[in-house]
């Protein structure tokens, strides 16, 4: 309930030589009985339109694009975002009656290289959900279209814990969810929020290249505590600020998704469990503080947000659901996420997601080609940063970034 209530659309791009597109879709087929959300039919129910995943044979299947481009795939490496990008993936069409979970489109350029990009819906499944899947189609992919699975993963809310009797240690209340109420006032207040609005196609998308040698002297001046997001994602934070020129006085916080498999472990979650299990994770300062002060003081304000949100925290949100989310009807509150994703709304705020340690860099289809790019589609909500593994000779990290394009530009000027 948490979970946006958007697709979340990733590019990779892979060298030739390549397998034919029926090896693509045979490997396909042969894996999505196994992930039973991803043909799914989505359907919003009850009055306050809740996401409801129909899945077996009321589902709505995926749906799959075979297109061809005429040029060669060197022609438009390294990917970098672009409005071009958008006819390489399937356009997703929320208002639909049944709108598919999955979308994909096989992209295969005049050289043989492939463009695969797909579209997932975020509330049936996380990050980490979907590298376990592209993981599972690209080595059915290598063995000929035959699956390494032999049932299918556990999946959905259902598949999740809580203790005998739930309870909750902290207040959900106002972190994650408000009263439906709550939420009505919220929005009939947009006038005096401050909240400023720009026109989506405003929100530029930039990729930053992070050397490795520039991530070492970035741990180095952060004294060498941190981990390599915890490090990134406070520069990008403290160079975001400056760009967007705070007044000293606001408040400004990095929101981190973090991942709740590793906190709850398999005494509250199964093995393989195939979902979204992200809760977010926030830290703040003031404009003043954030930007006077040195880089190990935002990695730690980034480092302190996400450990509070502990094994602990998870299973008082598992038991929250349990107790007033479950959709019994008996004890269910009319609540509403906290935080809503708008386009084109203007935020002081950074919210930053990791795919450090999703594996995707690894993927292989086999016969030779090699993953030449991984890229986020367009992105319309000022603030995004994504940190991920950078495929380019030398390594380091790539760190996608929305943005409003008058701040971006300049972004780009002093992220180094």
């Amino acid at each position: 309930l948490v979970a946006p209530t958007y697709h979340v659309t990733v590019l990779f791009a892979f060298s030739p030589p390549n397998p034919t597109t029926r090896a693509l879709l045979d490997a396909l087929s042969a894996m999505l009985p196994h992930f039973p959300l991803l043909t799914a039919r989505l359907e919003r129910r009850g009055a306050r339109r809740r996401p409801f995943f129909v899945t077996g044979r009321g589902g709505a299947g995926a749906l799959v694009v075979e297109a061809e481009v005429s040029s060669e795939l060197a022609d438009h490496l390294p990917l970098a975002p672009s409005p071009e990008l958008a006819r390489l993936h399937p356009p997703v069409n929320t208002d639909a009656p049944t709108p598919h979970v999955l979308l994909v489109q096989i992209n295969r350029f005049a050289c043989g290289g492939l463009v695969v990009a797909s579209s997932a819906h975020h509330q049936a499944a996380d990050g980490f959900s979907m590298s376990t899947f592209f993981h599972a189609w690209t080595d059915a992919i290598r063995r000929n279209g035959a699956p390494l699975l032999d049932r299918p993963v556990p999946y959905g809310p259902g598949a999740l814990s809580p203790r005998r009797p739930p309870r909750c240690e902290f207040e959900h209340r106002g972190k994650e969810f408000l009263p439906h109420d709550g939420v009505t006032s919220r929005q009939g207040q947009g006038a005096d929020t401050g909240a400023v609005r720009i026109d989506p196609s405003e929100v530029a998308n930039v990729l930053l290249h992070c050397p490795s040698e520039f991530v070492a002297e970035l741990k180095r001046r952060a004294q060498g505590k941190y981990t390599t997001f915890e490090t990134v994602s406070a520069h990008v934070w403290k160079k975001i600020t400056a760009v967007r020129g705070l007044d000293a006085g606001v408040r400004t916080s990095v929101n981190v998704s973090v991942n709740g498999r590793a906190r709850l472990g398999t005494a509250a979650v199964p093995n393989g469990f195939f979902g979204n299990l992200i809760i977010t994770a926030s830290s703040g300062a003031t404009a003043r503080e954030l930007t006077t002060g040195t880089l190990a003081d935002a990695a730690a304000l980034v480092r302190a947000g996400i450990r509070a949100v502990d094994r602990r925290y998870f299973q008082s949100f598992v038991d929250f659901g349990a107790l007033h989310c479950d959709g019994d009807g008996d004890e269910d509150e009319p609540v509403e996420p906290v935080n809503v994703d708008e386009p084109g709304v203007l935020s002081p705020d950074v919210d930053s997601d990791s795919w450090l340690h999703l594996e995707l860099h690894r993927l292989d289809m086999g016969l030779g080609g090699r993953l030449a790019g991984i890229l986020p589609a367009k992105v319309p909500e000022d603030g995004v940063v994504v940190v991920m593994p950078s495929l380019r000779k030398g390594g380091g990290v790539e760190v996608f970034v929305a943005l409003w394009e008058k701040h971006a530009k300049e972004l780009t000027s002093i992220a180094y």
